[in-house]
């Protein structure tokens, strides 16, 4: 009889260490699926702000981020009479991008920063910026249906046009305009430039190059 005690006091034991065993690889599954969770949150939320900036840069000088207060803050570059022409414009674009993301109920605010007052890294990096911009503004001043121009962080360039969709020379002319802006990113003013993608976009935003 006292062995066959002693039989299932072993048993109950083994029994307990396993229910213990089980529950503590259960509670370390539950903490690993919820880093799992958060990381995925954050990459989305990082690849959401990344969507956000480059449609943002195609026409501004900006930088991005998001606040504790479920804000999504927008800090613009320029002075106050710049800065409060933008910000009606730049809103609509973000709660375009953001509408139906996990960002969706996250009020749009806006910063302005002095270019003479921000970091010398970022003041620099724009500087470049503005002048690539301003120099191939410059080398397509003959075509009269350049609109507006845009860069990406010196790798892509977005000419923003009024051809029309419905011309038949839509895409020689486009292609022509590329080669113009290949010229000037070539030459002795921006020699230093390395490869960048260029996109032409007609009157109703197609890319036709």
């Amino acid at each position: 009889m006292k062995k066959i005690l002693n039989i299932i006091g072993i048993l109950l034991v083994g029994i307990a260490s396993l229910s213990l065993l089980n529950k503590g690889l259960e509670v370390d599954s539950s903490i690993t699926n919820k880093e799992e969770q958060l990381e995925s949150l954050i990459t989305k939320e990082e690849d959401l702000l990344k969507k956000v900036k480059e449609k943002l840069t195609e026409k501004y000088v900006i930088d991005i981020k998001t606040t504790s207060k479920k804000e999504l803050l927008i800090q613009v570059v320029g002075d106050e009479k710049y800065f409060n022409s933008v910000k009606k414009d730049m809103e609509s674009i973000a709660k375009t991008v953001i509408k139906t993301s996990t960002l969706k109920d996250y009020t749009v605010v806006f910063e302005r920063w002095d270019l003479f007052k921000m970091p010398e890294e970022f003041k620099k990096e724009q500087k470049e910026i503005l002048y690539l911009g301003k120099t191939i503004m410059e080398g397509l001043k003959d075509y009269k249906l350049i609109e507006n121009i845009g860069t990406h962080d010196q790798k892509s360039i977005t000419i923003y046009t009024s051809i029309k969709s419905s011309d038949e020379d839509a895409h020689k002319l486009a292609m022509e305009i590329e080669e113009t802006v290949n010229e000037i990113l070539h030459s002795k003013e921006l020699n230093a430039v390395s490869h960048i993608e260029i996109k032409i976009l007609n009157n109703k935003g197609k890319v036709v190059n």
